[in-house]
């Protein structure tokens, strides 16, 4: 288990949980990253935040301090 923020670009892995504070966790499973959900980073800013990452079909763009509050595994 690894916070999404730690997971290498273009590597598939899975959703486990979310530790983030309202109203952003709401948001977050709004966008689809909900536990079971695959995601993978697909690509980050020239100075590295924030990072894209496909989830449910869509590309959503994350800070790397919200991408920190997503635990994944299959890293």
């Amino acid at each position: 288990m690894i916070p999404l923020s730690r997971l290498p670009i273009d590597r598939e892995a899975r959703i486990l949980s979310l530790s983030a504070e309202e109203p952003l966790q709401s948001r977050l499973m709004d966008l689809g990253f909900v536990p079971g959900s695959p995601i993978r980073p697909l690509y980050a800013a020239p100075l590295g935040d924030p990072r894209a990452y496909l989830v449910c079909e869509t590309v959503i763009a994350l800070r790397q301090r919200d991408a920190a509050t997503v635990a994944v595994e299959g890293a």
